[in-house]
């Protein structure tokens, strides 16, 4: 997926999801980059705002890709004037591989209630502004592994003991490679 805009859009009752399960073939490479949204007024959500969640992928069945081509490559997002309305969380994209940070993140100019904040993992050249978004239940940001500007007073994220969000290793490939037939 790449150059994705995304104008004036309303969003009731839905989600703003990020997920790669594809499987691009043994000889090529998942991307997902040059994402943009402006201009969105967002309600009802039952899961968020926005979750960017690529972990687990590349093993969707017998043709998986195999080590760090079956990780996506995650570049360039960015969502300015957002208004949000009761979201339950903000942002929830913690879910990204450790090998293959997203790189360039840019939230700006968001406003409304939502109950939880912005949680992020593995991202590189994130960067927020005018964020003044109320009802926030704990911090604002939580963050793993992420670098960047206008990260105000974040809260590291532990590591789960109960599975939950682990930053798996790539697929590893067979002992027997697939033969085409």
């Amino acid at each position: 997926m790449k150059n994705v805009r995304i104008e004036h859009l309303q969003v009731h009752l839905g989600a703003t999801r990020s997920q790669s399960s594809s499987r691009p073939g043994p000889d090529a490479a998942a991307y997902i980059e040059d994402i943009s949204a402006t201009d969105l007024d967002v309600s009802g959500m039952r899961q968020g705002f926005l979750q960017i969640s690529v972990l687990g992928v590349g093993k969707a069945d017998a043709e998986s890709v195999y080590g760090d081509d079956g990780i996506p490559t995650l570049r360039n997002f960015k969502f300015t004037n957002v208004r949000v309305v009761d979201v339950p969380v903000l942002v929830d994209a913690v879910n990204i591989h450790p090998k293959k940070p997203l790189d360039g993140f840019v939230l700006a100019n968001v406003t409304g209630t939502a109950k939880k904040g912005i949680a992020l993992g593995n991202i590189r050249n994130a960067h927020f502004s005018g964020i003044k978004v109320t009802g926030i239940e704990g911090p604002m940001f939580s963050t793993v592994n992420v670098t960047g500007t206008g990260i105000v007073d974040a809260v590291a994220i532990a590591q789960p003991v109960d599975g939950s969000r682990v930053q798996l290793e790539p697929v590893p490939a067979p002992a027997t490679p697939y033969q085409l037939h």
